[in-house]
C-alpha cells in the first residue's frame, strides 16, 4: 500500500468515525475508531474512542482507551492532561489511581516516576474530581509530516493564547508552546487548534516553515521539499457522487485518472485543472489554486445528465419496441436485455410480440439512470371455437334455407293438386313437406344459436391484458469497470425493419409459452437445438 492509499484508508476511517460521533451515535464512533487503530495503530483513534466511550458513560472502557493511549504515545502533547482526565474517570468510579509510569500506565516505571501520574506532589494542583464534558471538538486529529529528504529535524508549537502574534522563526514568540520534537517522517495526535510546523536547518538546506490549523476528527498531510525551501500543498477532491473519476491537469484524459473521489494528494503549489465525471452525470470542469503548505479540501457537485437508459427483455421469445410510436429495436430471449437511450421524462412504450397481446403505456425514464422493464406479454385468446361456431352455423342456416325453399315447393304442389281435385289422402308429399318445414325451423334455431354464440367467442376474453414490471432505476454501467465478453463481440439487436426479414436460421434455445383452449388451458414447451 504506497502512502497515499495508506493515509487515505486512514482519513475514511478517521473522517467516518467523527461524522458518526457529530450525529451522536456514540457506539458506532467508538468502533470506527477502534477498527481503524486495528487497521493504522495511531494513538489519536485510541483517544477518540475513549471520548466515545466516556460520552456512552463507559467509563471502564474509556480508562481503558486513555490509558492505552498513553502506552502508545507517552510524549503526546496533550499527555499530562490525558492524566488529569483519567484521574477524574478513577475518581468518579471510586478507585484509587494506580501506580503508574510517566507514560500513565500500570507497573511501568520507578516509583519516583510513578509519582508524576498518579498521586500529585506537593503544591501540585488537584487532579479534578469531574470528568471533562466533551464538544464535537473533542476529538484528536492525525498529523503527518514529512519531508524530501526525509530524516530533518521536525518541530509543532501550539498557539496557547488566542491573542498570541504569529509564529516567527527566531523569536520568543510568547503564547506558543513547543508541543513535539522530532525527526520526519512524523505523525502526531494534535487537539483542534493552531500550529506551526518549523523543519529546521538539516545538510544544507535552510528552514521550512507552515501554519496549520488542526479541524477535529481528521488526517493531515504536509510534505516539505527541502530543496525549494517550502512546504507542497495537498489537495483533496471529495463529490457528492462516489467513485467519480478525477483528471489533474488533464484535461483530455491522456493520462490515468488522478484518483476517484473521494482523493487527495500531495500536489505542486500553484494553479490545477480539475476534471470530474462520473457516468450518468454531466462532467464539471474547474481551476483550483492552492498555496504552499496548504490543505486544500474541493467538493464538486456533479448534475446528473438530461436522459437516461430502458433496459427492456420479457416473457416473450421475441418482441418489438417502439417509444413514442417510433421502432427502437427487437429483443430476442437469450440475449443480454435491450438498453435504449431516451430523453428523460414521460414516453409512449409498445411492446409487441406475435401471438400475444401487444402492451402499450406511459413509462417515465430517469435522469441518468437505466430504467429496467420486464414485460409480460399474455398469449391472445384462442378463436377457433369462434370460427368453428360461426362456420357450422352458416352452413345450418344454408342447409335450413335449402330445406325450407324445398319444403315450399312442395306445398305449392300439393296445394295446386287440392284445387285441381286430384289430391288424394295420405299423399307422401303431405308428410315429407311437414319434415322439410321442421327441419327448416330446427336449422333457423340452431343456426342462430351458433351465430350468437359465436359473436360471444369473438368478443369475449378472460385472460388480463399485457402488463409491464418495472425495476428501481439504477447507475450507468461504468465502461471502465466492464469485462469483455464473448457476446459483446456479436451484434445482440436488430432495428424493427430489419427484424421484419425472416431469419434462416436460429441458435439453439428453449422456451415455455402458456395457452389457452376453449375449455382448458395448458403449458406449450418447445425448442430448436
Amino acid at each position: 500500500m504506497s502512502t497515499t492509499q495508506k493515509l487515505e484508508s486512514i482519513r475514511r476511517y478517521m473522517e467516518q468515525g467523527q461524522a458518526k460521533y457529530v450525529a451522536g451515535d456514540y457506539g458506532a464512533a467508538a468502533k470506527q475508531f477502534e477498527a481503524g487503530y486495528s487497521k493504522h495503530p495511531y494513538s489519536a483513534f485510541l483517544f477518540n474512542a475513549g471520548v466515545c466511550y466516556q460520552k456512552l458513560d463507559d467509563k471502564p472502557k474509556a480508562l481503558e482507551k486513555f490509558r492505552e493511549y498513553l502506552k502508545v504515545d507517552p510524549s503526546a502533547p496533550d499527555a499530562a492532561k490525558v492524566r488529569e482526565r483519567i484521574a477524574a474517570l478513577e475518581a468518579a468510579m471510586g478507585q484509587a489511581p494506580p501506580p503508574v509510569s510517566d507514560a500513565g500506565i500500570e507497573d511501568g516505571g520507578d516509583a519516583g516516576d510513578a509519582g508524576d501520574a498518579g498521586v500529585p506532589e506537593a503544591g501540585a494542583p488537584t487532579p479534578p474530581t469531574s470528568v471533562p464534558v466533551d464538544d464535537q471538538d473533542a476529538m484528536r486529529s492525525l498529523v503527518v509530516v514529512e519531508t524530501e529528504p526525509s530524516g530533518a529535524p521536525v518541530k509543532l508549537y501550539a498557539r496557547t493564547q488566542d491573542t498570541a502574534p504569529e509564529f516567527k522563526v527566531g523569536e520568543a514568540n510568547p503564547g506558543w508552546a513547543e508541543v513535539f520534537s522530532g525527526r520526519s517522517p512524523a505523525e502526531v495526535a494534535l487537539a483542534v487548534g493552531r500550529y506551526h510546523i518549523v523543519i529546521e536547518k538539516f545538510r544544507d538546506f535552510n528552514v521550512s516553515q507552515t501554519a496549520i490549523d488542526v479541524s477535529p476528527g481528521h488526517v493531515h498531510h504536509f510534505k516539505a521539499n527541502l530543496s525549494q525551501g517550502a512546504f507542497m500543498a495537498f489537495l483533496r477532491i471529495s463529490a457528492n457522487v462516489r467513485g467519480a473519476y478525477i483528471y489533474l491537469d488533464d484535461k483530455k484524459k491522456q493520462k490515468p485518472e488522478w484518483g476517484t473521489t473521494p482523493y487527495g494528494e500531495l500536489v505542486s503549489a500553484g494553479d490545477h485543472e480539475v476534471l470530474v465525471e462520473a457516468p450518468g452525470f454531466q462532467p464539471l470542469f474547474t481551476k483550483v489554486r492552492v498555496n504552499h503548505g496548504e490543505q486544500k479540501e474541493l467538493e464538486v457537485s456533479l448534475k446528473r445528465v438530461d436522459y437516461g437508459y430502458v433496459r427492456l427483455d420479457a416473457n416473450a421469445p421475441d418482441i418489438r419496441v417502439a417509444i413514442d410510436e417510433k421502432p427502437v429495436g427487437v429483443w430476442r430471449s437469450g440475449e443480454e436485455p435491450l438498453e435504449v437511450q431516451v430523453a428523460s421524462g414521460k414516453h409512449k412504450l409498445t411492446v409487441e410480440s406475435d401471438g400475444r397481446k401487444t402492451f402499450e403505456g406511459v413509462v417515465t425514464i430517469p435522469r441518468g439512470q437505466v430504467l429496467p422493464i420486464h414485460a409480460n406479454l399474455i398469449p391472445k385468446y384462442p378463436r377457433g371455437a369462434a370460427w368453428t361456431q360461426a362456420i357450422i352455423g352458416a352452413v345450418v342456416i344454408g342447409a335450413a334455407i335449402y330445406v325450407g325453399n324445398e319444403s315450399n315447393k312442395l306445398y305449392d304442389d300439393l296445394e295446386a293438386d287440392r284445387k285441381a281435385g286430384v289430391l288424394e289422402e295420405g299423399d307422401e308429399r303431405i308428410t315429407r313437406g311437414r319434415i322439410f318445414a321442421i327441419g327448416a325451423d330446427a336449422g333457423f334455431v340452431v343456426g342462430g344459436v351458433l351465430g350468437v354464440l359465436s359473436v360471444y367467442n369473438f368478443v369475449k376474453d378472460p385472460l388480463p391484458d399485457s402488463d409491464i414490471k418495472q425495476g428501481k432505476p439504477v447507475e450507468f454501467r461504468d465502461p471502465k469497470k466492464a469485462r469483455p465478453t464473448a457476446r459483446a463481440l456479436f451484434p445482440s439487436r436488430v432495428v424493427w425493419r430489419e427484424h421484419e426479414k425472416k431469419r434462416e436460421t436460429a441458435g439453439a434455445g428453449f422456451h415455455i409459452t402458456p395457452a389457452v383452449s376453449e375449455s382448458s388451458g395448458f403449458l406449450m414447451i418447445g425448442g430448436s437445438f
